[in-house]
């Protein structure tokens, strides 16, 4: 089995491909950035690593020219900014629209003649596409959005294929910066969640693999957000 996981080096990413590799896949993935720790990464846990940026058209159909068949393809990569839209600019919204919502779109465009029947999509969305948990995000929020609907069109298209696509909403998740420093959002979240903690990245990879594993889902967007929506 082989998946590939966009934003690699994340946290998120992180555990994503770790809990992949686990199961028996063999594991490529991207970074943008942070070639120091995908190196790491790579040498722990024998994960290949290509350098993507994922709203560059020519450089996703270069990267998955050179990938084998694919059983699933992640898409995780994506950014999150904090600012009231009077005072954002043209360029904050663009780079994490962009990359929200392009990258999604061209890494599916490119994956999907590489995925055999019976593969699947697994889109990284938010709970934030259902409610803002700052009040400060309505451009991230909106993108959220369009990976959810997305998602949801998506399958409903590759469905002849025998492709499944789903997502993955993720609550607030535990970070060094969410564990280390006091955090307004953090004391929001977890005030109202029904289970009183942030979400670990290890929780979100499990859904990722359950999802993969289950053939009858899809089309679906599972929140894990300990129970903050229904809080």
């Amino acid at each position: 089995m082989k998946a590939f996981v966009t934003g690699g080096t994340s946290n998120l990413g992180q555990a994503i491909c770790i809990d992949l590799k686990k199961n028996g896949f063999e594991v490529f993935a991207t970074f943008a950035n942070n070639e120091v720790r995908a190196q790491e990464i790579s040498a722990k846990y024998g994960i290949t690593f290509y350098h993507l940026d994922v709203c560059d058209e020519s450089e996703v159909k270069k990267v998955f020219s050179l990938l084998p068949p694919l059983d699933l393809l992640v898409n995780n990569s994506g950014v999150c900014s904090s600012n009231k839209q009077v005072n954002l600019t043209l360029n904050e919204f663009n780079s994490v629209v962009k990359i929200n919502t392009t990258g999604v779109f061209l890494c599916c465009k490119y994956a999907i003649p590489k995925i055999v029947k019976g593969g699947s999509i697994i889109n990284i969305s938010s709970i934030n596409a259902s409610v803002s948990l700052c009040k400060r995000t309505a451009h991230f929020d909106a993108s959220k959005g369009f990976v959810t609907a997305y998602t949801r069109s998506l399958a409903a298209e590759l469905g002849e294929n025998r492709i499944r696509v789903n997502a993955v909403a993720p609550g607030l998740l535990k970070t060094p910066y969410t564990e280390e420093k006091e955090d307004p959002v953090k004391e929001v979240f977890v005030k109202r969640a029904i289970i009183k903690r942030t979400v670990e990245p290890e929780e979100i990879a499990d859904a990722v693999m359950f999802l993969n594993n289950n053939h009858a889902i899809t089309g679906q967007i599972i929140n894990v957000d300990c129970g903050y929506l229904v809080g």
